[in-house]
């Protein structure tokens, strides 16, 4: 199983099963759930970028081409794993139970493992983003990650969003905002954020890191909240 694209590895193996799975369209903000008409469901993302939700909403990490959502479900895996569409995109949804039916067990069992360790990577990215000192960095990081996976230099997402995808205040996105456009990486809208400068967005997730002195642990837990 390649863990370059499992979702298009799961398809072709439904394939040659004569399973034809229909493609769905998304937007910004559509959600992806593990559970559709009562049933435990997969979905395969072919296009653009989610951020992985589990309790509370909390972002686990970014989701893109060739990830799967919810994929436990198939090896009976208790945990419920949700998901945000963070720009347009393609998906496919098919209940986990068909998978089981469809797929053999040691293909399965290989898809989960490959999974576990995308999302594993998923998380330790969100973690790193999450521990950088200032929230300018941080949604400088997130919108570069954002743009990786879906090549988008427009990203619809309001302040609100961002606040909560970064778990900080919407002050703080604001400010944060304010300066990556003063530096003429993005331009700000009123439900979008337009990418200006690619170069410069890298600069100002990373820039600032280097010149930051040492801080109280008081100063840093205020900072990281906006």
């Amino acid at each position: 199983m390649s863990e370059q694209n499992l979702a298009q590895a799961l398809l072709s193996r439904l394939a040659v099963q004569g399973v034809d799975l229909m493609e769905q369209l998304t937007a910004s903000g559509d959600r992806i759930s593990p559970v559709q008409d009562g049933l435990s469901v997969v979905t395969l993302v072919l296009e653009g970028a989610v951020a992985r939700q589990g309790r509370d909403s909390l972002c686990l990490g970014l989701a893109g081409p060739g990830d799967l959502l919810n994929f436990d479900a198939a090896v009976g895996g208790l945990a419920k794993e949700d998901g945000l569409w963070l720009t347009a995109g393609r998906q496919i949804t098919i209940p986990a139970a068909r998978l089981v039916e469809m797929i053999e067990r040691p293909t399965l069992v290989e898809t989960a493992l490959a999974d576990l360790r995308r999302r594993m990577d998923a998380a330790h990215a969100e973690v790193k983003r999450q521990a950088r000192g200032r929230v300018t960095e941080r949604l400088a990081a997130l919108l570069l990650d954002i743009h990786g996976l879906s090549q988008a230099m427009e990203i619809p997402l309001r302040q609100s969003d961002i606040a909560d995808l970064l778990a900080v205040r919407r002050a703080g996105i604001s400010t944060a905002g304010g300066e990556l456009q003063a530096a003429g990486a993005i331009r700000v809208g009123r439900a979008a954020i337009r990418l200006c400068d690619v170069d410069a967005l890298s600069t100002a997730a990373v820039g600032a890191a280097r010149e930051r002195a040492a801080h109280s642990t008081v100063t840093d837990l205020a900072r990281l909240r906006g």
